[in-house]
């Protein structure tokens, strides 16, 4: 776990799936929601951050119906969206400052 917000959703990442090159991290990110959200208990991602901009794109996601990313509550969405800047004190903001100052 890297983040707790304050609605109760807590944010986790795989270290042992983390692909880096020079400022480049590929990282799975999940979210394990308190409440669910649209019939989805979980959400998995595969973000891509880059330090050197420090911007985010999310290449990949998927919602799932279950609190263990287990049961897709519908199909991945491989459709890459756009590269957008992180947002400092975010999830996101906190999981790249711990990627970036490694």
């Amino acid at each position: 776990m890297y983040s707790e917000e304050l609605n109760g959703d807590v944010h986790f990442f795989d270290p042992s799936r983390m692909e880096s090159v020079n400022k480049l991290h590929r990282v799975w990110n999940r979210v394990r929601y308190k409440t669910s959200v649209m019939g989805a208990s979980s959400f998995q991602s595969l973000l891509e951050i880059d330090c050197s901009d420090k911007t985010e794109k999310v290449l990949q996601s998927t919602f799932y119906s279950d609190d263990v990313w287990k049961k897709p509550a519908m199909k991945t969405n491989k459709k890459a969206k756009p590269k957008r800047q992180i947002v400092k004190g975010s999830a996101t903001g906190r999981l790249s400052e711990m990627l970036c100052d490694q």
